[in-house]
Parts: C-alpha cells; structure tokens; sequence
C-alpha cells in the first residue's frame, strides 16, 4: 500500500480537482471538483454534488485519474496525478461524511467516492512517485 505524503495531501485538500473517467467506449470524461480530502494513507473521500457521466462512468469502468497543482507563480510549481479506482456509496459511512462535511452546505452531496490512489505521479517534473507493488 502507497501513503500520500504530508505536502501532496494538503495540496490536494485546497485545490480545484480534475477527475478523469472512461466509459464503456473509452470516451474520456474530466470533471473538477472541490469538495475532497484525504481520509486513509492512500484513499481520496470525494463528493459528487453535480456527477452526471462520471457516475455513469463508475458503474462500467472503476479506474480514475485526480489531477491537481499550484498554479504557476515563479516559485511554487508543483502539480501531482494520482492513478486509483473508485467505489460509490450512496449510504453509509462515507455518506455521512460527505453529509457532514461544511463544505458541502447548500449542495446536494448525492454520493461520496471514495478513490483508493495506486500510483502518484509528479506534473511539474513528470515521473513516477510511487506506485502500488
């Protein structure tokens, strides 16, 4: 199992979030997202509050990509993908949270996603930083 290291995690949990999906006819599908944040070593909690083909695209296809970065100031380039699958749940657990979680006030929270990351790739200086063995 890969852990999300500490500097990657807070960057994901104050960024805007690109999630990539792929349905049955290998059409992309890339949505952004901000409600998400770290809740295991190397799982994602997300919300779907607007999902519509993404959601679809989860039911034939588990595979997703989260991109993410800072933008380009001159000093603080950084940008990271992390590569994993994904399980919805509509109760539970990880509903409540969603439920629960302040940022989703006024929103519908129709789901969570919970993403387990099984590669973190680097943007700024493309290569590969982890992945699962």
């Amino acid at each position: 199992m890969i852990q999300i290291p500490s500097n990657i995690k807070v960057l994901l949990e104050k960024s805007i979030i690109a999630l990539s999906t792929v349905d049955n006819q290998n059409r992309p599908n890339t949505v952004a997202i901000a409600c998400c944040k770290v809740v295991g070593t190397n799982q994602v909690l997300v919300t779907d509050n607007f999902m519509n083909k993404t959601r679809q695209n989860l039911e034939v296809n588990k595979f997703v990509s989260l991109s993410f970065w800072n933008p380009v100031d001159g000093n603080n380039n950084e940008g990271y993908q992390f590569k994993g699958f994904a399980e919805v749940f509509t109760n539970g657990p990880w509903k409540e949270t969603v439920d629960e979680d302040s940022n989703n006030v006024g929103l519908a929270h129709k789901a969570a996603i919970l993403v387990t990351v099984t590669e973190i790739w680097d943007l700024a200086n493309p290569g590969l930083i982890t992945k699962e063995q």
